[in-house]
């Protein structure tokens, strides 16, 4: 009598499920989104070369995301082309675009390089040090934006002011936090508190083998992080690439601004103002800081966008700044996973030694 065959289970095809819930997402999100669809209309009446220049000092600020990243990668001896580093900062990007308090994107980036056998620890050291620039470039340049438009704002939006002060004592006190976690003790605190609070969850804990797999991760973002403190010429260099990252990012309103026809403010004031506005909604919980951009917008802006028109450059400058990142991001990850389903070795079956 045959022995029968144990019956294998039916793989559940996560990465297709995962590619059309990507596919769900982007279409709900233009479908519930009615100036999403307004937006072309507009667009065709706008100057194209300016909102030309918009799109293309978007696609540099991507190059300097990927090229910081490579920086800080290479700094720890991990190589990683250009292209590589642009899709895994733009995956970061759009995860942070699509979760509340932008909370998704380093995980996600993680994740992704996790994938690519750079271990979870080094990857989360190089993307906090990465954030970590950003925020000191973000700062300072704010700091400049607010000396040069303080006396202007405190005559004519004094309003404005106390929420510029938040967002810079929030940001900067971040810049305290993330920088803190390179010290041992810090680390170490912050490690057992995790411990603590998976220890609330026992068998949770023991299935995902919680305390080895936070151990490793101390070990291992303990030692790059000595790596870091050894290697402070690629940390500088960071900070200064990611001043002129930052005005890229800022510099699109000011495309968009000309492309209404206005011309009556300089570049330097009207990336200011976008650079104020960016660290007054920064905090905000919402994905994208969704509402609290378009009403920091208008108050921001109102003075600037003189011709019935401030809505429309609200939808405008939202579709460069947010739509557009989300739809690229969206394409960059199902891509991604696509391409990476049909690269993924073949498991080999169960049973199959003697």
């Amino acid at each position: 009598m045959k022995e029968a065959k144990p019956v294998k289970k039916r793989k559940i095809p996560w990465g297709m499920l995962y590619i059309a819930a990507t596919i769900i997402a982007v279409i709900l999100f233009g479908v519930f989104n009615r100036e999403f669809g307004n937006v072309f209309y507009t667009i065709t009446h706008l100057a194209p070369g300016f909102l030309t220049a918009g799109v293309v000092v978007t696609v540099i600020y991507f190059f300097f995301e990927g090229g910081i990243i490579r920086l800080l990668m290479h700094s720890q001896g991990i190589p990683m082309s250009l292209g590589s580093s642009m899709k895994i900062g733009l995956i970061g990007i759009y995860y942070s675009y699509i979760t509340p308090s932008s909370t998704g994107g380093q995980p996600m980036q993680a994740a992704y390089l996790k994938r690519d056998n750079v271990p979870v620890g080094l990857s989360t050291a190089v993307l906090i040090m990465k954030f970590f620039c950003f925020q000191c470039a973000f700062v300072l340049c704010s700091v400049f934006a607010l000396i040069f438009m303080h006396e202007k704002l405190a005559a004519e939006n004094p309003g404005l002011l106390p929420f510029i002060y938040l967002g810079m004592a929030i940001n900067g006190g971040s810049i305290l936090f993330f920088g803190s976690m390179f010290f041992r003790p810090v680390l170490g605190v912050i490690c057992r508190f995790a411990k603590w609070l998976t220890g609330r969850f026992p068998k949770l804990s023991e299935r995902f083998h919680a305390v080895e797999t936070i151990d490793k991760f101390e070990r291992d973002f303990d030692s790059y992080t000595d790596d870091f403190k050894e290697k402070k010429k690629s940390v500088i260099w960071g900070i200064l690439l990611s001043v002129p990252q930052f005005l890229l990012q800022m510099s699109v309103l000011y495309f968009v601004f000309r492309s209404f026809g206005y011309h009556q403010a300089g570049y330097l004031e009207i990336v200011a103002v976008q650079s104020l506005l960016q660290l007054s909604v920064s905090f905000m919980p919402m994905p994208g800081a969704s509402g609290a951009q378009e009403i920091g917008f208008s108050n921001f802006l109102r003075p600037y966008f003189v011709n019935n028109d401030l809505y429309a450059a609200v939808m405008v400058w939202r579709f460069f700044t947010y739509y557009l990142v989300v739809i690229a991001g969206a394409l960059v990850v199902v891509a991604d996973q696509f391409f990476y389903g049909r690269k993924k070795p073949a498991q080999p079956p169960d049973g199959g030694e003697n």
